[in-house]
């Protein structure tokens, strides 16, 4: 035993490199090596730009488990070098230690005695997935579909869609309300006819132009998966297109409408073929459903290559809840480097909703001025938080983390590391209004829902329709409590006051119902066979709801952002170019001199760490000065 804790033997394979002293830290004191011995597998991947020490805190702050140092009176070369290669090649030895990586750092002495290393633990294989993010400045973002990108409908369910909207006028006499219910089973009856044109003719007819299928060749997901040839039908003026989820199958037949903005998100996500955003897909659909609704959003393979599809297209089993932690699996990204954009934040873990950048529901039919009706479209806004989002934790890694560690040595204390950046600082919580919540019917299919209108056949499903007034409803202001020039909602938070929701989304036929967890996986489990798929439940003669209200016309619309902060769409995007602006030393330790403890203080002084804590600006106020972040292209 040292006097310091206890001395172990260091091997990288089967070499023995000699001994270092286990020096124990406060937070781990009784820390131990597997076997009492420290056997390197592997160095991890050299770094471009930033010091291991920076991934470490980032991604498993304040977890240096031990830290290793020599007091042998004897020059230990091996060790010597291996300190050396680990410090100016910023990169780590790793030691597996059952489910944990164990993360040899080379850190500075301020007596220069050398060889001595901090020891992080993280998962494996999360220090290489996040190590190449942040070498790229890249985050993680994860998106919903139904009603937050898409909205789809079966044959089906436009039949019950379009049978309880003429139960309704049956019984309404107020004329407002009348010309509401009227335009929206128009364009019910409209799409209908499309999606009845396509099942039988494999052709459609719009605006007397005719539009006949095209073969679209589906490649092989993996060898477990056969390629297919869909028949496609793609009416891009409308945002729609008509697909099979099962080409065998005419019953199967799906009209999909999406998102306006879609177009202007993706681009920005793949401007300058690099990306500034690694993408996942989380739904609470069927597993071949969303494989084919994700590949109508991203037909090139941009945003998720198709070796990874498998892997980023998560489904939750409906009644459960959505989680970052099982998204990202096999370490592919940490949470902290993550943000969510979705329709609702509470089907999602509490510790992640914070993370969330909640939208109003997508409504195509029964209010869809709410897209066209404010400056900035929804996905224009989604695009400009991710952008800030962005630009935020990147410009606190490198102006305050990268500098702060720079100044770490081995003999400071664990607890003097700065804090990381994590993405929840920078997504603010407002009480936005969501969702079509007080509409007669929700839009398209959702959730375990999608199986049950691709696969029963006959079992009826009851009605259940809201009968609240609509003069507040969310879906004709979209925009009025969406930020158009700067502030980053969200709508997490003690604050909101909308039901938590933890089943799948509001069915076809009103708003969400309370199940218990149990009913719902049972109903979840009998909803199979994608491949035998029929007529679905039928609601005509059930008329007995009372008529709910039609809202009232949109409000006027907030004041717009100033010229010089807008850009085509109505809206502003600021973002760190990181790639091409100069950045810190990528080699921070390069210098072993004495620490300038006037400079350290003076730093300190200045720093200003993000948290929860911030004052939300006004509408039209940036969340950063503009002369602090680069204005970087928009993609209109």
């Amino acid at each position: 035993m040292s006097r310091l804790g206890f001395r172990t033997e260091v091997y990288n394979a089967d070499m023995r490199l000699g001994e270092l002293d286990v020096v124990s830290v406060p937070t781990f004191p009784n820390f131990r090596f597997p076997n009492d011995e420290i056997r390197i597998r592997h160095m991890s991947p050299k770094s471009e730009r930033c010091p291991p020490l920076s991934v470490l805190q980032t991604i498993s702050a304040f977890a240096v488990r031990c830290k290793l140092e020599s007091s042998l009176p004897v020059e230990q070369p091996h060790l010597t070098n291996l300190h050396a290669s680990c410090f100016y090649e910023l990169m780590t030895a790793v030691v597996l230690a059952g489910e944990e990586e164990i993360h040899l750092v080379a850190m500075p002495s301020k007596r220069k005695k050398f060889p001595c290393f901090w020891c992080y633990a993280v998962p494996k294989g999360l220090y290489n997935a996040c190590l190449g993010m942040l070498n790229m400045r890249c985050l993680a973002i994860v998106f919903d579909l139904d009603e937050t990108l898409i909205v789809a409908n079966t044959m089906k369910s436009f039949e019950d869609r379009i049978d309880a909207l003429r139960g309704w006028l049956l019984r309404e006499t107020d004329p407002l309300k009348v010309q509401g219910m009227s335009a929206e089973l128009k364009r019910c009856l409209e799409d209908r006819l499309l999606l009845k044109q396509y099942a039988e003719n494999d052709s459609v007819m719009d605006n007397g132009r005719v539009y006949k299928v095209q073969m679209e060749e589906v490649p092989a997901l993996s060898e477990n998966h056969e390629k297919r040839i869909r028949p496609i039908v793609r009416l891009p003026e409308k945002n729609i297109v008509l697909t099979r989820i099962n080409p065998e199958i005419r019953d199967t037949s799906v009209l999909v409408r999406l998102r306006p903005a879609w177009e202007d998100l993706r681009c920005y996500l793949t401007a300058k073929g690099r990306k500034r955003f690694e993408v996942y897909v989380c739904t609470m659909a069927e597993r071949d459903y969303a494989l084919e609704m994700w590949r109508l959003l991203d037909p090139e393979a941009h945003l998720i290559g198709s070796k990874q599809i498998l892997d980023r297209v998560i489904c939750v089993k409906a009644g459960s809840r959505k989680s970052l932690l099982n998204v990202f699996q096999d370490g592919m990204c940490h949470p902290k480097m993550a943000m969510v954009i979705d329709d609702r934040s509470k089907v999602w873990e509490d510790k992640d909703q914070p993370r969330v950048h909640v939208v109003p529901a997508f409504t195509p039919y029964y209010a869809p001025q709410a897209e066209t009706a404010s400056a900035v479209p929804v996905l224009c806004v989604a695009r400009n938080v991710a952008c800030n989002v962005r630009g935020c934790f990147f410009k606190e890694f490198d102006e305050i983390l990268l500098q702060r560690i720079a100044e770490i040595f081995f003999e400071d204390d664990v607890v003097s590391l700065p804090h990381p950046p994590d993405v929840s600082n920078y997504l603010m919580s407002e009480d936005v209004p969501n969702g079509n919540s007080n509409g007669p019917i929700n839009e398209g299919m959702n959730g375990a829902e999608v199986e049950r209108r691709l696969s029963q056949p006959d079992d009826k499903l009851s009605v259940d329709v809201v009968t609240r007034p609509l003069v507040n409803n969310a879906e004709f202001r979209p925009e009025t409590s969406q930020p158009t020039a700067g502030i980053i909602s969200n709508i997490a938070g003690p604050g909101s006051s909308r039901t938590p929701i933890l089943s799948q989304k509001p069915g076809l036929l009103g708003p969400p119902v309370r199940h218990d967890v149990n009913s719902l996986d049972r109903d979840h489990d009998m909803k199979r066979g994608l491949l035998t798929m029929r007529h679905g439940p039928d609601i005509r003669g059930q008329t007995s709801v009372e008529t709910p209200l039609m809202s009232k016309p949109p409000p006027p619309l907030p004041s717009q952002p100033s010229p010089s902060l807008t850009q085509s769409h109505g809206g502003w995007l600021v973002d760190d170019d990181i790639s091409s602006r100069p950045h810190t030393n990528s080699r921070p330790f390069a210098s072993l001199k004495e620490p300038n403890a006037v400079k350290s203080d003076k730093h300190q002084a200045q720093q200003k760490p993000f948290s929860h804590s911030m004052v939300v600006s006004p509408p039209n106020a940036l969340l950063l000065p503009a002369s602090q972040l680069k204005a970087e292209e928009v993609c209109s």
